[in-house]
This record gives structure tokens, sequence and C-alpha cells, in this order.
């Protein structure tokens, strides 16, 4: 079964501090292209296939 990223990223965002507004306390804020495309998700997601395909945390959780 191979893992579909646009379905796990869900929305992108434009903005970084739109998504840090939007995202709740449990989730994160990622990006994989230098700060141009932001998208939340769950420190879950994020480890089952956004971080093995480059993605890096912008925005830990609880911030």
């Amino acid at each position: 079964m191979s893992i579909n990223l646009t379905e796990l990223l869900g929305v992108p965002y434009d903005n970084l501090m739109e998504a840090k507004v939007d995202k709740s306390p449990s989730e994160i804020v990622i990006t994989n292209n230098n700060g141009e495309t932001y998208y939340i998700v769950t420190p879950e997601v994020y480890e089952n296939g956004p971080k093995q395909s480059g993605y890096e945390i912008v925005v830990s959780d609880g911030e």
C-alpha cells in the first residue's frame, strides 16, 4: 500500500502565519519547499509519510 501524501497533507497554506493561527495545539506545521507552502498535520501523520519525503517541522505542537 503506497501512501498518498496529497491526501495526508490536506489544504496547503502560502503563509506561515495563517497556518499557525489555524492549527490546534496538538498539530504541527510542516513544509518541504523552503517555506513556500505549509501544511497542518498531526505528529502521527508526519511520522507516517511526510517525514520520509523530506518535509520539515516549522511549528511544533503546543506552539
